[in-house]
């Protein structure tokens, strides 16, 4: 198939070395800065646009990988193409892309830095569509990118996003502030790496309230005090800690009413 990629971040950059692996013509990379989209498109060994008429019309398929609040923006200078518009985000709708005869989302459930992940062949793509002919072109174009192909429409996908902003981001954030307070005993952040693998695994295999442990759940007030005056210098960490634990104790109560 013919492909464009709208963007010039890690997502466009991403998703343009998958469509090449794949097999696909790269017809072109449009950006809103020009020398981030001559940068791109370099790499990815095809041509260079600007977002406007001059974006060739005849592509299959229409990769619009930019930020959610410049989506509406970019498909509003866009020409009137002959192919699929998609874009790959996991909050936005599908409407965004309404003055397109043909257009879908084509979602990649991952979190995607500079050079990661090296293949998509795992990673978990949600499909949209406006009608059945868009949407199967849509599902054998992702077919061959990756192996885990799904059909969300637009809340399901939100919802998604919502579940995939606790799991990677909030996370995230966590493992910052673990890293933190062992760096002000400078502890290196490798002594927790074989404990957060494991704990992942664990959520997903045995299920993440099965699987939990710790002074909460002991309802250890000891061990929980002792933790609180530890993070006394940062109020912000004793405040998580607190909302966290309380959190954790309430649904490990209703858990063992259940049981």
């Amino acid at each position: 198939m013919k492909v464009f990629i709208i963007g010039t971040g890690n997502v466009a950059t991403a998703l343009g070395s998958a469509v090449k692996k794949a097999g696909h013509q790269l017809t072109g990379v449009a950006g809103r800065d020009e020398s981030k989209t001559s940068v791109l498109a370099a790499k990815l060994k095809c041509k260079a646009y600007s977002l406007s008429n001059k974006i060739p019309v005849n592509s299959d398929i229409y990769l619009v990988a930019i930020k959610d609040d410049a989506i509406a923006e970019a498909v509003r200078n866009m020409p009137s193409v002959k192919g699929i518009v998609a874009h790959t985000s996991g909050a936005s709708p599908i409407t965004l892309l309404k003055r397109f005869p043909a257009k879908g989302v084509f979602y990649p459930v991952e979190t995607i830095t500079k050079g990661h992940p090296k293949s998509f062949k795992k990673v978990p793509f949600c499909i949209e569509a406006s009608d059945e002919k868009t949407f199967r072109k849509l599902m054998l174009f992702a077919s061959t990118i990756s192996s885990e192909i799904y059909s969300l429409d637009s809340t399901q996908r939100a919802t998604l996003h919502v579940a995939a902003v606790f799991a990677n981001n909030f996370t995230n954030y966590i493992f910052g502030i673990a890293n933190d307070i062992l760096a002000k005993q400078q502890l290196p952040s490798a002594l927790l790496q074989t404990l957060a693998k494991s704990t992942v695994q664990n959520a997903f295999e045995k299920g993440a309230i099965q699987s939990q442990t710790g002074p909460a759940v002991r309802n250890d007030i000891k061990t929980i005090d002792k933790h609180l005056a530890l993070l006394k210098d940062n109020k912000d960490y004793q405040q998580l800690y607190r909302i966290l634990t309380g959190q954790i104790r309430n649904v490990h109560k209703k858990a063992k009413k259940q049981d």
